[in-house]
């Protein structure tokens, strides 16, 4: 589902099932290398202007804060938010 979509960068090894984005997010390689893209689990659900890059899984069952950065794992049933992102809660 994309809510409002616009200047939104897609650019994963793979997105799994119920995944959830908002606008203004970018989600992407890092330097320029195509193998450097996140792996996005199940269930994830991603805040505005957020931004996921580089080697990374962002496991199942995740929510992602408004205008988060993302650049390390983040593990299963967690919420994350802040620049950098860092684990404020985990999902039971």
């Amino acid at each position: 589902m994309f809510y409002h979509s616009f200047s939104t960068i897609l650019s994963c090894k793979s997105i799994g099932d119920n995944f959830i984005v908002r606008n203004n997010t970018t989600i992407g390689n890092k330097n320029l290398d195509r193998d450097l893209r996140p792996i996005i689990g199940n269930n994830v659900d991603i805040g505005v202007n957020s931004v996921i890059i580089g080697n990374i899984v962002i496991g199942d069952n995740v929510i992602i804060g408004a205008g988060s950065v993302v650049v390390k794992d983040v593990p299963s049933n967690s919420v994350v938010a802040g620049n950098p992102a860092r684990i404020i809660k985990q999902l039971s």
